[in-house]
């Protein structure tokens, strides 16, 4: 999801990464992690202490998604992944967002639906906003939408707004070229949608993607663009994470 919040966080932990992942993994949020565009009575954002029972899980999660990835791709691209209980801005809560290169994310626990799958999804599908901010010109966006069957609804903040932000995999979408309602809001809804399928979809994304042509295109073409970031990351590979 786009990235504008506002909150403070109070108290817990900051533990830089380890086992050569060069980022660092918070689980407090202090005023100047946020940049100051969120900082507006009209966003009028929030951010809500995590839990302190939820820090090492936090922490264990975001450092197994980091470790998916090349450890030269993510001291690019990825400046700090932060974790809160809860994100709101303009009145809606948010599971993830990003500014720059840095990922915030939500977690309530897993009785909430904040299970560990859930949370990894959200670490993969909002750094992949970053990468598309970042590296636009890898990806071909024009081939992209060709591969879908209907045009995009709006933006991933009115689809909230509107209720419309299923993340539940749907057969009749996928016809048309599309995970789920979500990926209906815009092109990098769409793209986020595909990319937390790659890297943590497991067997049912694949079985999506492996009968469905126009989801296969799209599939492909993400690949493509994760490929021109970093060679090693083949169809191969992402679907080694599936077992």
């Amino acid at each position: 999801m786009g990235g504008i919040l506002l909150g403070l966080v109070w108290s817990l932990a900051s533990v830089e990464a380890e086992a050569g992942l060069p980022v660092s993994v918070h689980t407090t949020i202090q005023r100047e992690d946020f940049p100051a565009e969120w900082r507006t009575r009209q966003v009028n954002a929030q951010a809500e202490p995590l839990a302190p029972s939820e820090a090492e899980r936090s922490i264990a999660i975001a450092r197994r998604a980091m470790a998916k990835y090349p450890p030269e791709l993510l001291a690019r691209h990825l400046d700090g992944v932060f974790f809160a209980s809860r994100l709101k801005f303009y009145g809606l809560s948010y599971g993830g967002t990003y500014s720059g290169n840095r990922l915030f994310l939500a977690n309530r626990g897993s009785s909430q639906g904040f299970t560990d799958q859930y949370l990894e999804e959200s670490f993969h599908h909002e750094f992949s906003s970053v990468l598309l901010a970042n590296r636009p010109d890898a990806l071909d966006s024009r081939a992209w939408r060709a591969a879908g069957a209907m045009a995009y609804r709006s933006s991933g903040a009115e689809a909230i707004a509107s209720g419309r932000a299923s993340t539940r995999y749907s057969a009749d979408l996928h016809e048309k070229g599309f995970l789920a309602e979500y990926a209906t809001a815009s092109l990098e809804e769409d793209f986020n949608m595909m990319a937390e399928g790659l890297f943590a979809g497991g067997p049912r994304f694949w079985q999506a993607v492996d009968t469905h042509p126009r989801l296969a295109r799209k599939m492909r073409l993400a690949v493509q663009f994760y490929q021109r970031l970093s060679p090693g990351l083949t169809e191969a590979r992402f679907r080694s994470f599936a077992r």
